[in-house]
């Protein structure tokens, strides 16, 4: 954890083999924590992809940033080149507070990032809502249950706060970009490569890109926080009409969670790191890239199993 006086404590592993680890009960710790943390390991990438397999289900992306050498479960976020054109996964800029369950409100639910190369001090920064969430008083906990967000991914609505990010279009081009929009499309938990049969049908159909969440969502393993892309906000509703104070929700959510300490935890890589994140109740962010050094860090997302789930139905 940051300090004793922190309330996000990040269970983290040091030194235990990934065969000593259940990844089931890792992926329970994932959802009740926030964020997990193993530290010398001595995994390969390889082995903590066939382990991955235990955390939830996977698809293989398809995209231009798909890992060639090690397996195709890993995308590459890297500031070195993956082809003739590209680098992998935006991984040579800054990205600021988000979550990767927008805009297709069906994505996978939780990350692991397994770093591969580090060659200067680099950090990835992770907000937890869950302690934020539990400290509130009851009523504030029964109105944010009952509210909407509405969320505008493609800034056409208007958002309450813009966000600063590259000019990803004129660095990567649009066939890059399109290419990312149609493999996010593609996220359909019921073709999971490891998906049992007897399960395929207790997911509903993907309902793709989706501006309207719970803003407390139906997490499937009733862990209880906020589903809060900061700079993708456009307004909170309750019960189809927005209220009069959105503004000021935004702001003290934004204030009290995502610029307080007790929320955050900052991760410092080392070689062989890995980190396992809820995408639901938790947002991320890149504060720091060389352009001159490599970093490399292997990406798997999953959805939950079945056997730990509380319920199949839509989670935002």
């Amino acid at each position: 954890m940051l300090n004793p006086f922190n309330r996000m404590v990040v269970p983290t592993y040091y030194g235990i083999s990934l065969k000593d680890l259940n990844p089931e009960l890792m992926a329970i710790m994932t959802a009740k924590a926030g964020v997990v943390i193993i530290r010398d390991s001595g995994a390969t990438p390889e082995e903590y992809a066939e382990w991955s397999l235990g955390l939830g289900y996977h698809l293989s992306p398809e995209i231009w940033c798909t890992d060639k050498e090690h397996s195709n479960l890993f995308w590459t976020v890297t500031n070195e080149m993956m082809d003739e054109r590209n680098q992998g996964l935006f991984g040579d800029y800054e990205l600021d507070w988000h979550t990767n369950m927008t805009p297709v409100g069906d994505a996978e639910e939780t990350i692991g990032l397994y770093a591969k190369t580090i060659t200067y001090d680099t950090e990835t920064w992770f907000a937890n809502s869950v302690p934020y969430f539990k400290q509130l008083d009851k009523d504030k906990k029964e109105l944010l249950k009952r509210l909407d967000v509405i969320l505008d991914p493609k800034r056409t609505l208007g958002v309450i706060q813009q966000t600063w990010q590259p000019a990803f279009k004129k660095i990567y081009g649009q066939e890059v970009l399109d290419e990312i929009v149609k493999n996010r499309m593609s996220r359909e938990v019921r073709d999971s490569i490891n998906m049992e049969p007897e399960n395929k049908e207790k997911f509903g159909k993907s309902r793709g890109i989706m501006n309207r969440h719970k803003l407390v969502p139906n997490h499937p393993l009733y862990v209880e926080g906020l589903f809060f892309s900061p700079y993708e906000v456009n307004s909170f509703e309750l019960e189809g009409v927005k209220i009069d104070n959105s503004d000021e929700l935004y702001w003290e959510l934004w204030n009290d969670y995502v610029c307080n300490d007790n929320y955050i935890y900052r991760h410092k890589w080392k070689e062989g790191d890995i980190a396992l994140f809820d995408n639901i109740i938790g947002i991320h962010r890149r504060p720091d890239i060389k352009k001159d050094k490599p970093r490399t860090l292997l990406r798997t997302a999953t959805w939950y199993k079945s056997n730990l789930r509380k319920h199949h139905k839509y989670v935002v």
